[in-house]
């Protein structure tokens, strides 16, 4: 059944299209942090991610006028395509270089499973979907519902996604343990 009354989201969006900047504040309070976090998980310092979030408002501003509400799955999915071409463009313009300097070497192998740059890199040895599907659920707190909008899949298969890549990282931490 369609909604008859519109949603407080879907409120605040059609004032933004009128240019009311404080309904785009509300917007930016909503998101910016699930933003933030996942665009955090994906740029190499807190810098670079605040300028990406940055961006992605700055476009979502200029986008807004083309959107049609539907649903709120469908609004975030909108957001974070907006937000992944912003991540695309900043690995399109940084190089990879590695600095070598001495406090990165140690005298100890001895792996910190409490560090988050390990968690990372065992995420990567996963399948991209996967990757992707817990950077959506675990950074950015989206639902099983807005992840599916956002992937363009059904809610059914981000669940099982869900399943098998906790298994698959559980399974390459424990063998590490």
């Amino acid at each position: 059944m369609d909604e008859i009354y519109p949603t407080e989201l879907q409120k605040l969006i059609e004032k933004t299209k009128n240019r009311d900047a404080r309904a785009f504040q509300a917007i930016f309070e909503l998101l910016s942090d699930r933003l933030f976090r996942y665009a955090l998980s994906r740029s190499k310092s807190r810098d670079d991610a605040l300028d990406i979030v940055q961006e992605t408002f700055i476009e979502l501003w200029k986008a807004l006028d083309g959107f049609t509400y539907s649903s709120e799955g469908e609004f975030y999915g909108f957001v974070f395509i907006i937000l992944k071409r912003r991540i695309y463009s900043y690995y399109k313009k940084t190089t990879l270089s590695v600095e070598l300097e001495e406090h990165h070497i140690t005298e100890s192998f001895e792996v910190e499973v409490e560090d988050y740059r390990y968690l990372e890199k065992n995420m990567k040895k996963l399948p991209k979907n996967y990757q992707e599907l817990l950077r959506l659920r675990y950074w950015s707190a989206l639902t099983y519902s807005e992840i599916a909008d956002f992937m363009n899949i059904r809610e059914g298969t981000a669940k099982v996604w869900h399943h098998r890549a906790i298994r698959l990282l559980r399974g390459n931490l424990s063998a590490l343990l």
